[in-house]
Protein backbone atom coordinates (compact mmCIF):
# COMPACT_ATOMS: atom_id res chain seq x y z
CA UNK A 1 0.00 0.00 0.00
CA UNK A 2 1.35 3.62 -1.17
CA UNK A 3 1.87 6.06 1.08
CA UNK A 4 0.33 9.42 0.65
CA UNK A 5 3.36 12.33 0.58
CA UNK A 6 4.43 14.16 3.45
CA UNK A 7 4.18 18.16 3.72
CA UNK A 8 7.66 18.95 2.08
CA UNK A 9 7.08 16.23 -0.86
CA UNK A 10 3.53 17.29 -1.62
CA UNK A 11 5.48 21.62 -1.57
CA UNK A 12 7.97 20.61 -4.04
CA UNK A 13 5.31 18.79 -6.35
CA UNK A 14 3.00 21.98 -6.00
CA UNK A 15 5.69 24.05 -6.46
CA UNK A 16 6.88 22.25 -9.75
CA UNK A 17 3.27 22.37 -11.26
CA UNK A 18 3.04 26.09 -10.70
CA UNK A 19 6.21 27.58 -11.65
CA UNK A 20 5.21 28.93 -15.23
CA UNK A 21 2.67 30.82 -12.42
CA UNK A 22 3.25 34.01 -11.41
CA UNK A 23 4.16 34.00 -7.93
CA UNK A 24 3.63 29.79 -8.00
CA UNK A 25 5.82 29.04 -5.41
CA UNK A 26 4.12 31.23 -2.87
CA UNK A 27 0.44 29.63 -4.26
CA UNK A 28 1.76 25.88 -3.61
CA UNK A 29 2.60 26.90 -0.41
CA UNK A 30 -0.53 29.07 0.62
CA UNK A 31 -2.75 25.97 -1.27
CA UNK A 32 -0.83 23.01 0.79
CA UNK A 33 -1.27 25.15 4.39
CA UNK A 34 -5.06 25.28 3.59
CA UNK A 35 -5.19 21.85 2.48
CA UNK A 36 -3.17 20.67 5.32
CA UNK A 37 -4.68 23.08 7.90
CA UNK A 38 -1.46 23.61 9.06
CA UNK A 39 0.99 26.77 9.82
CA UNK A 40 3.91 27.79 7.57
CA UNK A 41 6.15 26.68 10.77
CA UNK A 42 4.60 23.42 11.26
CA UNK A 43 5.58 23.27 7.46
CA UNK A 44 9.16 23.97 8.21
CA UNK A 45 9.72 22.30 11.35
CA UNK A 46 7.17 18.83 10.98
CA UNK A 47 7.51 18.86 6.78
CA UNK A 48 8.13 14.77 6.75
CA UNK A 49 5.09 14.52 8.38
CA UNK A 50 2.74 12.58 5.92
CA UNK A 51 -0.65 14.05 4.89
CA UNK A 52 -3.61 12.74 5.70
CA UNK A 53 -5.87 11.19 2.74
CA UNK A 54 -8.22 14.15 3.07
CA UNK A 55 -5.39 16.95 3.02
CA UNK A 56 -3.70 14.96 0.04
CA UNK A 57 -6.82 14.91 -2.40
CA UNK A 58 -8.06 18.80 -1.31
CA UNK A 59 -4.53 19.77 -2.25
CA UNK A 60 -4.88 18.05 -5.42
CA UNK A 61 -7.89 19.85 -6.02
CA UNK A 62 -6.24 23.18 -5.44
CA UNK A 63 -3.76 22.75 -7.38
CA UNK A 64 -5.83 21.61 -10.52
CA UNK A 65 -8.33 25.35 -9.62
CA UNK A 66 -4.99 27.08 -9.57
CA UNK A 67 -3.64 25.49 -12.75
CA UNK A 68 -6.62 26.25 -14.40
CA UNK A 69 -5.97 29.87 -13.94
CA UNK A 70 -8.44 30.32 -10.92
CA UNK A 71 -7.45 33.26 -8.81
CA UNK A 72 -5.12 31.59 -5.64
CA UNK A 73 -7.46 34.31 -3.33
CA UNK A 74 -10.87 32.33 -4.76
CA UNK A 75 -9.70 28.73 -4.42
CA UNK A 76 -9.17 29.89 -0.76
CA UNK A 77 -12.01 32.34 -0.28
CA UNK A 78 -10.47 34.98 1.49
CA UNK A 79 -7.52 37.43 1.33
CA UNK A 80 -5.62 40.17 3.92
CA UNK A 81 -6.19 43.77 2.88
CA UNK A 82 -4.59 46.51 5.31
CA UNK A 83 -3.88 43.74 8.04
CA UNK A 84 -7.84 42.86 7.78
CA UNK A 85 -9.14 39.72 6.74
CA UNK A 86 -11.20 39.64 3.79
CA UNK A 87 -14.05 36.86 1.75
CA UNK A 88 -13.68 37.18 -1.36
CA UNK A 89 -15.11 35.07 -4.71
CA UNK A 90 -16.42 34.98 -8.13
CA UNK A 91 -18.76 37.91 -8.66
CA UNK A 92 -16.02 40.78 -6.40
CA UNK A 93 -13.08 41.69 -7.50
CA UNK A 94 -9.92 40.85 -5.21
CA UNK A 95 -8.57 43.40 -2.79
CA UNK A 96 -4.89 44.67 -4.16
CA UNK A 97 -2.20 46.14 -2.36
CA UNK A 98 -2.24 48.90 -4.74
CA UNK A 99 -5.52 50.32 -3.12
CA UNK A 100 -3.56 50.01 0.12
CA UNK A 101 -1.59 53.15 -1.06
CA UNK A 102 -5.37 54.69 -1.71
CA UNK A 103 -6.48 54.39 1.70
CA UNK A 104 -3.37 55.26 3.32
CA UNK A 105 -3.69 58.58 0.94
CA UNK A 106 -6.84 59.08 2.69
CA UNK A 107 -6.34 57.99 6.15
CA UNK A 108 -3.14 60.96 6.37
CA UNK A 109 -5.36 63.32 4.48
CA UNK A 110 -8.32 62.53 6.47
CA UNK A 111 -5.84 63.23 10.38
CA UNK A 112 -4.36 66.66 8.51
CA UNK A 113 -7.85 67.88 7.27
CA UNK A 114 -10.18 66.58 9.96
CA UNK A 115 -12.27 64.57 7.64
CA UNK A 116 -15.22 62.39 9.32
CA UNK A 117 -17.55 61.08 6.91
CA UNK A 118 -16.56 59.51 3.43
CA UNK A 119 -17.95 57.84 0.88
CA UNK A 120 -16.81 54.72 -1.33
CA UNK A 121 -18.25 54.32 -4.81
CA UNK A 122 -18.55 50.70 -6.17
CA UNK A 123 -16.93 49.07 -2.83
CA UNK A 124 -17.14 45.66 -4.14
CA UNK A 125 -15.71 43.74 -0.92
CA UNK A 126 -15.72 46.79 1.24
CA UNK A 127 -12.43 46.36 1.85
CA UNK A 128 -11.68 50.46 1.66
CA UNK A 129 -14.56 51.19 4.19
CA UNK A 130 -14.06 48.69 6.45
CA UNK A 131 -10.49 49.71 6.60
CA UNK A 132 -10.96 53.50 6.80
CA UNK A 133 -13.67 52.66 9.33
CA UNK A 134 -11.54 49.87 11.53
CA UNK A 135 -8.00 52.10 11.30
CA UNK A 136 -8.82 55.63 11.05
CA UNK A 137 -12.42 56.10 13.01
CA UNK A 138 -14.20 57.13 9.81
CA UNK A 139 -17.94 56.94 9.47
CA UNK A 140 -18.48 55.24 5.78
CA UNK A 141 -21.02 54.72 3.85
CA UNK A 142 -20.93 52.31 0.51
CA UNK A 143 -22.08 51.92 -2.81
CA UNK A 144 -22.22 49.54 -5.40
CA UNK A 145 -24.66 48.49 -8.34
CA UNK A 146 -23.76 44.14 -7.73
CA UNK A 147 -25.87 42.71 -4.86
CA UNK A 148 -23.20 39.38 -4.96
CA UNK A 149 -20.18 42.22 -4.06
CA UNK A 150 -22.67 43.57 -1.21
CA UNK A 151 -23.29 40.35 0.02
CA UNK A 152 -19.37 40.28 0.38
CA UNK A 153 -19.07 43.24 1.86
CA UNK A 154 -21.66 42.69 4.51
CA UNK A 155 -20.19 39.75 5.34
CA UNK A 156 -16.88 41.62 5.97
CA UNK A 157 -18.37 44.42 7.97
CA UNK A 158 -19.49 41.18 10.11
CA UNK A 159 -16.30 39.86 10.15
CA UNK A 160 -14.19 42.52 10.98
CA UNK A 161 -16.62 44.45 13.23
CA UNK A 162 -17.09 47.36 11.21
CA UNK A 163 -20.66 49.95 11.17
CA UNK A 164 -20.34 50.56 7.53
CA UNK A 165 -23.26 51.32 5.78
CA UNK A 166 -23.92 49.39 2.86
CA UNK A 167 -26.41 50.49 -0.11
CA UNK A 168 -27.68 49.09 -3.26
CA UNK A 169 -27.47 51.31 -6.01
CA UNK A 170 -25.43 52.93 -9.08
CA UNK A 171 -23.50 55.57 -7.60
CA UNK A 172 -25.10 58.44 -6.20
CA UNK A 173 -28.65 57.51 -7.16
CA UNK A 174 -29.55 55.33 -3.51
CA UNK A 175 -28.30 58.66 -1.54
CA UNK A 176 -30.54 60.62 0.46
CA UNK A 177 -31.72 64.19 -1.28
CA UNK A 178 -28.91 66.84 0.84
CA UNK A 179 -26.50 64.19 2.60
CA UNK A 180 -23.10 65.06 2.54
CA UNK A 181 -19.89 64.13 2.52
CA UNK A 182 -16.28 65.21 3.94
CA UNK A 183 -14.79 63.08 1.01
CA UNK A 184 -15.65 60.86 -1.78
CA UNK A 185 -13.55 57.61 -2.47
CA UNK A 186 -13.74 55.26 -5.39
CA UNK A 187 -11.25 52.41 -7.20
CA UNK A 188 -13.56 52.46 -10.01
CA UNK A 189 -13.39 50.29 -13.00
CA UNK A 190 -10.59 51.97 -15.26
CA UNK A 191 -9.03 49.82 -17.76
CA UNK A 192 -9.82 50.59 -21.12
CA UNK A 193 -12.24 48.95 -23.02
CA UNK A 194 -9.98 47.53 -26.19
CA UNK A 195 -6.92 46.39 -23.24
CA UNK A 196 -9.42 43.87 -21.26
CA UNK A 197 -8.60 40.41 -23.25
CA UNK A 198 -4.53 41.49 -22.62
CA UNK A 199 -5.17 40.95 -18.89
CA UNK A 200 -3.70 38.17 -17.44
CA UNK A 201 -5.94 35.22 -17.54
CA UNK A 202 -6.49 35.13 -13.86
CA UNK A 203 -7.78 38.83 -13.90
CA UNK A 204 -9.65 38.50 -17.83
CA UNK A 205 -11.31 35.49 -17.07
CA UNK A 206 -12.61 35.16 -13.70
CA UNK A 207 -13.07 38.54 -11.84
CA UNK A 208 -15.97 40.74 -12.71
CA UNK A 209 -15.71 42.85 -16.23
CA UNK A 210 -17.87 45.33 -14.56
CA UNK A 211 -15.29 46.21 -12.16
CA UNK A 212 -12.39 46.55 -14.82
CA UNK A 213 -14.56 48.11 -17.94
CA UNK A 214 -13.77 51.64 -17.97
CA UNK A 215 -14.88 52.58 -21.45
CA UNK A 216 -12.84 53.27 -24.57
CA UNK A 217 -10.04 55.27 -22.12
CA UNK A 218 -10.71 53.74 -18.93
CA UNK A 219 -11.99 56.85 -17.90
CA UNK A 220 -15.73 57.09 -17.87
CA UNK A 221 -16.64 56.61 -14.39
CA UNK A 222 -14.33 58.74 -13.44
CA UNK A 223 -16.12 61.63 -15.54
CA UNK A 224 -19.63 60.37 -14.10
CA UNK A 225 -18.48 60.68 -10.26
CA UNK A 226 -16.81 63.97 -10.71
CA UNK A 227 -19.74 65.20 -12.82
CA UNK A 228 -22.54 64.44 -10.16
CA UNK A 229 -20.76 64.54 -7.05
CA UNK A 230 -21.58 68.29 -6.15
CA UNK A 231 -24.53 68.00 -4.31
CA UNK A 232 -22.99 65.37 -1.83
CA UNK A 233 -19.50 66.16 -1.65
CA UNK A 234 -19.67 69.63 0.81
CA UNK A 235 -17.39 72.97 -0.51
CA UNK A 236 -13.98 71.73 0.92
CA UNK A 237 -14.55 68.37 0.50
CA UNK A 238 -12.05 66.03 -0.95
CA UNK A 239 -12.03 63.56 -3.80
CA UNK A 240 -9.70 60.71 -3.90
CA UNK A 241 -9.20 58.25 -6.38
CA UNK A 242 -7.38 54.59 -7.49
CA UNK A 243 -6.42 55.28 -11.40
CA UNK A 244 -4.36 53.26 -13.68
CA UNK A 245 -0.58 53.49 -14.08
CA UNK A 246 -0.60 55.62 -16.74
CA UNK A 247 -3.78 58.07 -15.99
CA UNK A 248 -2.51 60.63 -14.03
CA UNK A 249 -2.13 63.42 -16.19
CA UNK A 250 -6.07 62.87 -17.57
CA UNK A 251 -7.45 62.13 -14.54
CA UNK A 252 -5.90 65.56 -12.85
CA UNK A 253 -6.76 67.80 -15.73
CA UNK A 254 -10.95 66.20 -15.46
CA UNK A 255 -10.59 66.97 -11.76
CA UNK A 256 -9.30 70.60 -12.37
CA UNK A 257 -11.93 71.09 -15.08
CA UNK A 258 -14.12 69.88 -12.66
CA UNK A 259 -13.38 72.96 -9.95
CA UNK A 260 -10.97 70.67 -8.18
CA UNK A 261 -7.93 72.59 -6.33
CA UNK A 262 -4.93 71.25 -4.63
CA UNK A 263 -5.12 68.58 -7.30
CA UNK A 264 -1.84 65.83 -6.65
CA UNK A 265 -1.17 62.36 -7.71
CA UNK A 266 0.68 59.48 -5.18
CA UNK A 267 2.53 56.94 -6.64
CA UNK A 268 2.47 53.02 -5.46
CA UNK A 269 5.45 50.93 -4.55
CA UNK A 270 6.80 50.43 -7.97
CA UNK A 271 6.87 54.28 -8.10
CA UNK A 272 3.91 54.23 -10.51
CA UNK A 273 1.01 56.79 -10.23
CA UNK A 274 -1.94 55.20 -8.77
CA UNK A 275 -3.87 58.10 -6.79
CA UNK A 276 -5.00 60.99 -7.56
CA UNK A 277 -6.57 63.30 -4.88
CA UNK A 278 -8.01 66.96 -4.72
CA UNK A 279 -10.43 69.22 -2.65
CA UNK A 280 -13.58 70.73 -3.79
CA UNK A 281 -13.26 74.57 -4.12
CA UNK A 282 -14.56 76.63 -1.64
CA UNK A 283 -17.14 79.28 -2.85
Amino acid sequence: MSRNKTLTEALLEGRKRLAHKENGGWDAMQLLLAAAGCSRVYLMTEGNTEMTEEAAQKYAAFLNEREGGRPLQYILGECEFMGLPFFVGEGVLIPRADTEILVETVLERAEREGLKTGLDLGTGSGCIPISLEKVGGLTMTAVDISPRALDYAQRNAARNEAGVRFLFGDLFHPLTEGETFDFIVSNPPYIPHGDLAALMEEVRDHEPENALDGGSDGLDFYRRILAESGPYLREGGWMFFEMGYDQGPALMELMKEAGFVCVECRKDLAGLDRVVLGKRKEV
